[in-house]
């Protein structure tokens, strides 16, 4: 007698499907605020969602860069950026 041949699953039968992932949601463009230096600091943010993933962070340490001297900014005075190509400074020179 002989015995009845059994298949073994295949590999793929025996692993559980990945759980489909839900579709990336990105915020709709941002509003202007009304103030010139921080709608122009916001611009760099409608990029993110086709900006490597790798690239997210200093796409956004530019964007907070950029809102910190419109804080520090005069009120009515043209914004003069802190950092020129002609005033390099080191890196964590505040």
């Amino acid at each position: 007698m002989t015995e009845p041949q059994h298949s073994e699953p295949q590999h793929s039968e025996l692993e559980p499907a990945e759980p489909e992932r839900p579709a990336v949601q990105w915020p709709d463009a941002a509003s202007p605020t009304g103030d010139s230096l921080v709608d122009r600091a916001l611009v760099p943010l409608s990029d993110v969602a086709n900006a490597p993933v790798p690239g997210h962070g200093e796409l956004y340490a530019g964007v907070h860069d950029a809102l910190l001297e419109a804080l520090d900014a005069e009120p009515g005075l043209p914004a003069v950026p802190k950092s020129t190509p002609s005033d390099p400074r080191p890196e964590g020179d505040s």
